[in-house]
């Protein structure tokens, strides 16, 4: 597996007229949202004007991987992940939400979440 790349310590989101800065280690999930992403954070939901792409450069290969065509997840907020038992898997994250994994993820997913939790028992 690839070494990870240095994480983004924080990304810029804006909250009605105050800009924010807010620590990726507390963002859940970003998705796809036109003309918008959403980036779900433990304690609220932030529109952002940038695309799912070019947030996505900036945090793939740190502790994000993209899991769908819309949605990139934080590996760290992931608890759990479960077959549907057609290619495709459900993640539950740490908030108990659950996000859909597709099958086109799932190899490189299930690869970087056992790497994740290596040391783990």
């Amino acid at each position: 597996m690839a070494s990870k790349a240095v994480a983004l310590a924080s990304v810029l989101v804006n909250d009605g007229n105050r800009h924010l800065s807010i620590e990726t280690k507390d963002i859940l999930y970003i998705s796809a949202n036109p003309p918008y992403v959403t980036i779900s954070h433990t304690h609220k939901d932030y529109l952002c004007n940038e695309s799912l792409k070019s947030i996505s450069a900036k945090l793939i290969g740190g502790d994000f991987i993209q899991i769908h065509k819309s949605v990139i997840v934080n590996i760290s907020q992931v608890r759990s992940y479960r077959s549907r038992l057609n290619g495709d898997y459900d993640l539950t994250m740490n908030t108990g939400t659950e996000l859909r994994l597709s099958r086109t993820f799932a190899k490189a997913f299930k690869a970087w979440f056992k790497e994740g939790h290596r040391d783990s028992v």
